[in-house]
């Protein structure tokens, strides 16, 4: 018997893709629309981005699954540090790994141009979006971004210390060509390379 996990999900109004952390490498994917009606398969012979679309009968050439397997993500990536009053870090996996506003969150590892003060150090979140982290207090004084770095959350917004975890994804990234439509209803079982015993 191989590994298996059912997923289900409802989409939002406009239908995105998604990253499903299933633990496992996904040999094998099925995504079904149950409000609609429509099917699409992939497994992993096939090219990382296609799926086959059954009900019609026709290869999606992108925009379909991709696996999925980081080795480790210990927090979120930054690709941009804004100087401002606030300051705004815009960075990737910011939701998995669950910073939410009142956290501490320390930033470590990234290159600025050493003009002032480094951005490296501890901040408190205002407010977070999929892609941004608002901060509470000003950065227009410090150093400017160059590159790299980590936003690591260290306390939550009661100053309980937060443990380093291993976020990364062993799963499977559902493209809009196979995530289905518009506020509906989506199942889908993910079958992985080994067998359970």
């Amino acid at each position: 018997m191989s590994q298996m996990k059912t997923i289900k999900w409802t989409n939002p109004a406009g239908a995105v893709a998604r990253n499903e952390s299933v633990g496992f490498a996904v040999a094998e994917v099925t995504t079904t629309d149950t409000t609609n009606g429509g099917q699409w398969y992939w497994n992993d012979q096939m090219l990382s981005g296609t799926d086959i679309h059954v009900d019609a009968g026709t290869v999606d050439a992108a925009n379909g699954f991709t696996p999925l397997a980081q080795d480790g993500v210990f927090g979120a990536a930054i690709s941009a540090f804004t100087n401002a009053n606030p300051g705004v870090i815009t960075a990737d996996y910011i939701a998995q790994c669950g910073i939410v506003a009142g956290d501490t969150i320390n930033v470590v590892g990234l290159a600025d141009d050493m003009s002032a003060a480094t951005l490296n150090g501890q901040y408190v979140v205002a407010s977070v979006t999929a892609t941004a982290i608002t901060l509470t207090t000003t950065t227009a004084a410090l150093a400017v971004y160059v590159s790299g770095g980590t936003v690591v959350r260290v306390k939550d917004s009661t100053g309980a210390p937060i443990p380093t975890q291993n976020f990364a994804i062993r799963g499977i990234t559902i493209g809009t060509a196979a995530v289905g439509a518009g506020n509906a209803v989506m199942t889908a079982v993910v079958k992985g390379k080994n067998c359970v015993v």
